[in-house]
This record gives structure tokens, sequence and C-alpha cells, in this order.
């Protein structure tokens, strides 16, 4: 395999892995928030959602209940704007590294791509883990009232 197509791969696995944190992070927000929710309606009326009605949804419908659960708009345009990336990375992303003679170009370009891409995926990862942060201590809040 050549330099290029290792760099490329690594890179693609690389982002591939984040991927995989970001749907967890959202998976963990979900729940919570249902968590919290369950306890703030359960004399009034019947909730009876959980972590586990979410654990196997893909990242395009996370994102959907996520927006349905927080308020940060910037954020929600940032993690759409993801979508289409996942996406590739997904399944098409490691296509380009199979074979003897990959297209160079389509492995530079990609490779300048995933850098910008990283760079934004963990900057969304850690908001994502900021507004966990803050919905755990608004519901520590509300348990205590």
């Amino acid at each position: 395999m050549k330099q290029e197509q290792k760099f490329y791969k690594d890179r693609a696995v690389g982002l591939l892995t984040n991927f995989q944190l970001l749907e967890l992070s959202l998976k963990l927000y979900i729940g919570t928030a249902y968590d919290y929710i369950h306890m703030l309606v359960e004399n009034h009326v019947h909730f009876d959602f959980s972590v586990s009605d979410v654990e196997s949804y893909p990242l395009e419908r996370l994102l959907n209940v996520f927006g349905k659960l927080n308020g940060n708009e910037t954020l929600k345009k940032r993690l759409n704007k993801l979508r289409n990336e996942r996406n590739y990375i997904a399944h098409e992303a490691l296509l380009v590294t199979i074979g003897s003679n990959p297209n160079m170009d389509t492995l530079h370009q990609k490779a300048e791509d995933f850098f910008y891409l990283e760079d934004e995926l963990t900057e969304c990862l850690n908001l994502v883990t900021e507004e966990f942060r803050k919905l755990k201590i608004k519901g520590e809040m509300s348990r205590l009232r």
C-alpha cells in the first residue's frame, strides 16, 4: 500500500471512530433527556421512551431526535452539516484505498477535506458533551425541587 493510501485510510478510520463517538454522545444525551422528562411527567402523562429506543438509530435519526430535545440552534446546524460527510466516511471513504492503483487526486483532495472535517467533528463532539453537561445540571436541579 502506498504511503498516501495508508495516510488516507488511517484518517478515514479515525473519522469513522469520531463519528461513532458522536453517535454515542447523542444517545447518552437523548437517554438522559428521556429520563428527566419521565421524572417530570410520570404522575401526569405516560412516558415510556428510554435510551433503548435510540440505541440502534443511525446518526441522521439521532440528529432528528436531538433537534427536538435541544435548543442550541447553532450546534444543530453544525451537526446537520456533518450528515453527508458521515455517510461518505461510513459508506465510501475506504473504497478509495482498495486496489493497487487508487485515484491519487481523490486521495489528496479528500485528505485535505478530512483535515478540516476532523476539526469540525471534534469541535461538535465537544459541544455535544457540553450540552450533555448542562442537561445533567438542569436534571439534577429538577430532582432537588
